[in-house]
């Protein structure tokens, strides 16, 4: 199969800043915050949206967003700020080990100024106590400043994952590295050499041989596996679908995680006899091509997103898989390589057959033969949302036969 030979996006790098699956979902209530709780009167569990940004002078500003739990402690947030940032010994610093990176956090809250740090404040202190939804931060790791803020929430069930990387971004600094010819009239002679990586310096301060380079492009899929844990990854994985699973960890496509964690594969999908005995079917397809098509649909499906949202994650998943258009015969023209990724379009006609499996069940569009966007009046309507979610979670979760099937 050709895609056994196309080209794969370069993982050991990391995606492009802001690039991946987090940068594609767009996310859900960030500007609506959680109502009040139905059982104390106060405000139901939330994730915050986090920024945490490092400003080198000269160089440029270096950006991490994340999802976190508003229940976290301050030294459960600090160590997701700093594994973002890919800090050397940040995931083992809850261990209690003393080769951890010395930090204290400044967080100003309604005008009051309260410091967080082994020696100082508790560091049990619940991010949303500490910071609220509107806080801001200086979190000194060492000699290295970075500043944190809350900018929203979310609403989070138990399902949640507690801690996400959602998107990273370098910006080099006017008239510096790539931009150091900016708004000129001739391009330089020479090339213009990259800023140099983010280095986190050693408690003395000094920059030498040996401090750590941490890259400036953030590494998603490695971020939230470390957020996550390796053994809750695996557990993730092991709920998945045999054939889903293979898929994913062919392309190391670790980024799906946190969207399979809060789809909560482990329970049951509440799923009628006869919808299950039709989706047993799915996918339909029977080629290698076709069934990973089906799934990167289902996947996108489960999202619950926006079409345009959707048609972007099957893209993606596809492409990670290296699939391209060569493996689906499709002739080089129109501006088009062989060699290039395949559109949602495509993927859908790759996997007709599931796509009207699951319109048959109320999970999907019944789609106008030959056209692009367009839908025919179903005679199964289109089911609730949380059927549809149902649907997919029993696709998308392991089934082992019961004992003398």
């Amino acid at each position: 199969m050709n895609a056994r030979h196309a080209s794969r996006p370069d993982r050991s790098r990391g995606p492009v800043s802001g690039d991946g699956l987090a940068a594609v979902l767009r996310l859900p209530l960030l500007d609506d915050p959680p109502g009040p709780a139905a059982d104390d009167g106060g405000t139901s569990p939330a994730t915050l949206l986090v920024l945490a940004e490092y400003h080198r002078p000269s160089t440029g500003f270096y950006t991490r967003a994340l999802g976190l739990n508003d229940q976290l402690s301050v030294a459960e947030t600090v160590r997701a700020v700093l594994i973002a940032f890919t800090v050397p010994g940040a995931e083992r610093m809850l261990d209690g080990a003393a080769t951890g990176p010395a930090w204290s956090l400044q967080a100003r809250r309604r005008d009051r100024l309260r410091v967080y740090s082994r020696t100082a404040g508790p560091i049990g202190t619940t991010l949303d106590e500490a910071l609220g939804r509107d806080g801001t931060a200086t979190l000194l790791v060492d000699d290295t400043v970075i500043t944190v803020t809350t900018a929203g929430a979310m609403t989070r069930d138990e399902h949640t994952p507690d801690a996400v990387c959602l998107a990273g971004e370098f910006i080099p600094e006017s008239g510096t590295g790539t931009d150091a010819y900016h708004g000129t009239t001739a391009p330089p002679t020479a090339p213009v050499p990259l800023p140099p990586p983010l280095l986190f310096a050693g408690p003395t301060g000094s920059r030498g041989p040996g401090d750590i380079d941490v890259p400036r492009d953030v590494d998603l899929a490695a971020v939230n596996v470390a957020l996550t844990g390796e053994e809750t990854v695996e557990q993730i994985l092991d709920g998945l679908a045999p054939e889903l699973r293979d898929l994913l960890l062919a392309g190391d496509l670790y980024e799906f995680t946190p969207l399979l964690q809060a789809l909560d594969l482990g329970r049951a999908a509440q799923v009628p006899d006869g919808v299950r005995a039709v989706l047993d079917g799915v996918p339909a397809e029977t080629t290698r091509l076709g069934r990973a098509a089906a799934w990167s649909r289902i996947v996108a499906l489960s999202t619950l997103s926006d079409r345009a949202t959707a048609d972007e994650i099957s893209e993606m998943l596809m492409s990670a898989l290296g699939f391209t258009c060569a493996d689906a015969g499709i002739a080089p023209g129109g501006g088009r390589l062989s060699a290039d990724p395949l559109t949602a379009a495509e993927i859908r006609g790759l996997s007709t057959a599931t796509g009207r499996t699951l319109a048959a069940c109320g999970a999907g569009v019944w789609e106008a033969k030959d056209t692009t966007g367009s839908v025919v009046t179903p005679l199964v309507p289109r089911s609730s949302l949380l059927e549809r979610l149902e649907m997919y979670r029993y696709l998308l979760q392991r089934h082992d036969a019961a004992p003398g099937d």
